[in-house]
């Protein structure tokens, strides 16, 4: 230990290294979801239900009561009152992600700086963001209840008082609001709590004590964030939604279970998608192999290493192995990505070693960090791109067939027409789904009384456009129950447009006189 001025010198040296890097890493993503110098990149993906479910909120409907979904509704609560306060706009869900982004990379080097020392403190985090964060950017509830949940293990990793287990059960009961497969976490911590106590000889009354403060906490959070919404809707259709529901029919698609893992990768056309498939690869070899790894380590070695911090490293592990067990059901290359990052600190820990091998390795990924953290931003800035004035602001689309769909459109309607079938062209278009559900699926994933909802609604608001996207008609018949709206299209509509992606969007057949663009007919005006 040096003396105190060298501590003094020590520690701004390293609150200066950390503001630069959150400064690089803010820098980073920015570049990624805005063009330079301010305009977002279409909030496509499952971003954009939560995104349309929030404005519907903000107009007064109430989840599950007036439109279903099957998460809890922190996400939309998260999305109500930032729009409540810089109004329905493009660029939040963008902004939303330099913050997260951000943040994660802040409590990955505070947690990597209580299990490890030296420059790959930072590993971790930089390997995050440039690899599986960078490969999903989607502000979707994966990435709030990840936030969560590592504000949770950064708050609990030092000691575990009785005001930090109360605080990390809350952040496990928001992240539970968000994700309820989350609620694990709590579960895993309860476990590293009986653990801890069994392995320093605590009195169980002392580790029950510390249980208690996690678990009414976290029930407590979970009341909070659902309890107006239990009242509003009744506790049978809230556990309906987020519970049955998910249980029976959510896995209904081949994306929505186990089927899913490694059965899908990121589009390897054109040459900005290869940094993704190197994530793709390096992530799903990673997960959940480091947690096993590092079973097998303390066993061998906790003892013989009682140096190492090992009772922090097992609550990192543990909280790795717990968020992937809550993706587990339908581990997807994206779900595994929002839950790798306690992985990739246990992979930077098993690297910071002075054997030669785990040397090589280290500069390896760091050269790939270097390589890929410069490319992606410069790739996003540089790619081609099209731009178009909605009503949710200017907006970059990079995918052709998006922005043909957007363009469209956005020329033959107004904000606050009802429209179906296309959650993205809804929120960015400003129109109104007029269904309990934002879009079909030929499954058991969209249910008979959900289909005839849809019908319904089409008939009694004369909803003029219906999207039907490519693939809604590719699982065959097996818990296809879309068969009453197929022939509510085939006698009230008719095929206006097919677009790149083969996507059709159906226009009723009440307006095939109409079929001047709106912008022309304004312009003609």
């Amino acid at each position: 230990m040096g003396s105190p001025t060298q501590v003094i010198e020590q520690k701004n040296h390293q609150r200066q290294t950390v503001s630069f890097i959150l400064l690089a890493v803010g820098l980073f993503v920015y570049l990624q979801v805005f063009i330079f110098p301010n305009i977002p990149r279409c909030a496509s993906g499952d971003q954009a239900i939560y995104l349309l479910h929030a404005t519907r909120m903000l107009q007064g409907d109430v989840i599950y009561r007036d439109f279903s979904h099957f998460t809890p509704p922190a996400t939309e609560l998260i999305y109500t009152v930032l729009f409540k306060v810089f109004g329905v706009r493009g660029w939040i869900p963008q902004a939303m992600l330099v913050a997260i982004g951000t943040l994660l990379a802040w409590l990955s080097i505070a947690i990597s700086r209580k299990v490890m020392t030296g420059p790959a403190v930072y590993l971790p985090s930089l390997v995050f963001l440039v690899f599986p964060f960078s490969g999903f950017l989607d502000a979707t509830h994966h990435w709030y209840s990840t936030l969560a949940v590592t504000a949770a293990l950064a708050v609990l990793l030092e000691k575990r008082s009785a005001a930090r287990l109360t605080w990390a059960g809350a952040l496990c009961g928001l992240a539970a609001s968000i994700a309820q497969t989350q609620a694990l976490v709590a579960a895993g911590f309860g476990l590293f709590l009986i653990w801890e106590g069994h392995r320093n000889h605590e009195p169980w009354r002392l580790v029950f004590k510390k249980v208690g403060h996690l678990l009414s906490s976290f029930l407590a959070a979970i009341l909070a964030f659902n309890a107006y919404f239990v009242w509003k809707v009744g506790l049978k259709q809230f556990f309906y939604y987020t519970v049955v529901f998910v249980a029976k029919y959510y896995p209904a698609d081949r994306f929505n279970n186990w089927r899913a893992y490694l059965a899908y990768w990121p589009s390897a056309h054109g040459w900005a998608n290869w940094p993704d498939l190197s994530a793709w690869f390096f992530i799903q070899a990673l997960i959940p192999l480091v947690y096993v790894l590092f079973f097998v380590r303390y066993a061998l070695r906790s003892r013989l290493q009682p140096q190492q911090p090992w009772a922090r490293l097992m609550l990192v592990n543990v909280t790795g192995v717990f968020m992937f067990l809550g993706v587990a059901p339908s581990p997807s290359y994206i779900r595994i990505y929002c839950v790798s990052l306690p992985g990739l600190i246990l992979l930077s820990w098993f690297l910071d070693s002075p054997l030669r091998a785990e040397r090589i390795l280290q500069r390896i990924v760091w050269a790939a960090v270097l390589v890929v953290g410069i490319g992606r931003p410069v790739i996003a800035q540089v790619r081609s791109r099209a731009f178009l004035e909605v009503p949710t602001g200017r907006t970059a689309f990079f995918e052709p067939a998006l922005y043909e769909k957007c363009k469209w459109l956005s020329e033959r309607t107004r904000p606050s027409e009802y429209f179906f079938g296309d959650t993205f062209l809804c929120f960015t278009l400003g129109l109104r789904n007029p269904a309990r559900v934002p879009f079909v699926r030929p499954t058991d994933y969209t249910r008979p009384e959900e289909v005839d909802d849809v019908v319904r609604a089409l008939e009694q608001r004369q909803v003029r456009f219906v999207n039907w996207y490519n693939g809604v008609d590719a699982s065959g018949p097996s818990g296809d129950h879309l068969a009453p709206l197929r022939l509510c299209l085939a006698t009230h509509y008719h095929l206006a447009k097919t677009f790149s992606n083969f996507d059709q969007v159906w226009e009723r057949n009440r307006f095939a006189d109409q079929t001047e663009p709106l912008a022309a007919a304004e312009h003609r005006r």
